[in-house]
């Protein structure tokens, strides 16, 4: 696998395969812009990445990640309804590949 085809959940951080996190956009509506998920990754525009977990998309959203990423103020109240459809799936992967990844001391390897 390339460089070049990793991405980083604007929520944990961590660097993953797009394979394994799902692409939002930005969409202007009559209320303002707001974040929507594009499942197929094929809508225009300035994308950011984020794991389909509920904790994912909460520590985006707390920590304004999706402000930063699309340069402007933009709703999220309904991305976690859009996204519920993947959640239970996604949320197990992701708690795996996170305790492997979390559950060794950082003396290790050394």
């Amino acid at each position: 696998m390339s460089v070049n085809s990793l991405r980083t959940c604007v929520g944990c951080r961590e660097v993953s395969p797009p394979d394994q996190l799902v692409r939002v956009t930005m969409e202007d509506t009559p209320q303002g812009p707001r974040v929507v998920a594009d499942l197929h990754r094929r809508a225009g525009g300035r994308g950011a990445w984020v794991h389909a977990t509920r904790q994912c998309v909460a520590t985006a959203v707390r920590k304004r990640a999706f402000h930063r990423s699309f340069r402007t103020a933009v709703t999220t109240d309904d991305l976690e309804q859009q996204l519920r459809v993947l959640l239970p799936v996604q949320e197990d992967e992701h708690q795996e590949s996170e305790s492997k990844a979390h559950g060794k001391p950082m003396s290790a390897g050394r």
